[in-house]
């Protein structure tokens, strides 16, 4: 365990750190995405900035957490890079896939007919019954 790590855990025993901490960590989570995206389309702050309008003293602010965002800049920010943005209030069944999963997810839905959703819904409840089987069997 890092030293980082021994102070975030030490820091987190205290139950007002924690309800921030857990408050903040979505939005954390989206800036941190932001960046990535950015970065992986090569893109500077600047190349953002001229692609949105959004002075670049604001997207360092937005990037290092320092600046609240509405739903309406997030937007802006990411349909600039191409991204799509995903709210839901169970966060916790959230999956992301890696770009590669989601081509196959796709591809192998379309073959089924269905959607991806439905697919993975129908494997889902497949491993299910074969694991209810196995353990019948056992």
């Amino acid at each position: 365990m890092t030293g980082f790590d021994k102070l975030k855990a030490n820091l987190m025993k205290n139950s007002e750190f924690a309800a921030i901490y857990n408050e903040k960590k979505p939005l954390r989570n989206f800036i941190d995405e932001l960046i990535e995206l950015r970065v992986e389309k090569g893109m500077t702050q600047k190349d953002l900035s001229e692609l949105t309008g959004i002075s670049v003293p604001n997207i360092s602010r937005i990037e290092s957490g320092k600046q609240n965002l509405s739903y309406k800049m997030m937007y802006k920010l990411v349909s600039a890079l191409g991204g799509k943005i995903a709210l839901t209030p169970k966060a916790d069944n959230y999956i992301k896939l890696s770009e590669e999963a989601s081509e196959m997810l796709t591809e192998l839905s379309q073959q089924a007919d269905t959607t991806p959703e439905e697919f993975l819904n129908s494997l889902i409840e497949k491993a299910a019954k074969d694991s209810t089987a196995a353990g019948v069997k056992g």
